[in-house]
């Protein structure tokens, strides 16, 4: 049984690490999107220079909200690994009598608890919305807005590009959805408590 405890410390620690790094990349997409984002703004006047090649200018905002449906992803799969390697650590632990310890108010389930869209209070789930929605309309008005830019060098051929990004569109929202589903822990612990069962 001790092998079985540091095996499961060990990846328990692995996983912890990992959520960490992915935080950081996507902190550090977010930036680089947002300077892409500011940098084409800033020159809006200017970009008439690049004639019918403003129509691909929404392309990395696109292909930045695919990676960031991954990276949601990933950070709940992470999450789920890390709350499942929780509780068999504090069940190999065993109980304490002398000083009981709730799994809810402790280590990452508390965290999860607190910052996810399924399961945190209503300031901070209205806070995750502006935060998901805006990473969802920004990319969106961002497109429109270049593509009604490139209208002018384009003309009818601007259905071309449009079409593409909404081909493009289509399998990003359902990625980020599929990824935010990822999130509800509740559901998962009861659908496999009922499997178990």
């Amino acid at each position: 049984m001790p092998d079985r405890l540091h095996v499961l410390t060990a990846i328990y620690q692995s996983d912890r690490a990992d959520r960490a790094t992915t935080l950081t990349v996507s902190l550090a997409t977010i930036g680089v999107a947002t300077t892409y984002l500011i940098g084409t703004i800033a020159f809006y006047d200017k970009l008439d220079l690049l004639g019918w090649a403003i129509s691909l200018l929404p392309f990395p905002m696109l292909c930045t909200a695919a990676f960031h449906s991954q990276l949601l992803n990933l950070a709940a799969v992470r999450a789920r690994s890390v709350l499942t390697l929780e509780r068999a650590l504090l069940a190999a632990a065993g109980p304490d009598q002398s000083h009981p310890v709730d799994p809810s108010h402790v280590g990452a389930t508390a965290a999860e608890h607190a910052t996810n869209i399924h399961t945190a209070g209503t300031p901070h789930r209205l806070a995750m919305l502006i935060a998901y929605g805006g990473a969802g309309v920004i990319p969106l008005a961002y497109t429109v807005l270049m593509l009604i830019k490139a209208a002018h060098h384009l003309n009818g051929w601007v259905a071309v590009p449009a079409v593409f990004y909404l081909v493009l569109l289509v399998p990003i929202t359902f990625a980020w959805r599929d990824s935010a589903a990822k999130l509800d822990f509740d559901a998962i612990t009861s659908a496999s408590g009922c499997e178990a069962g």
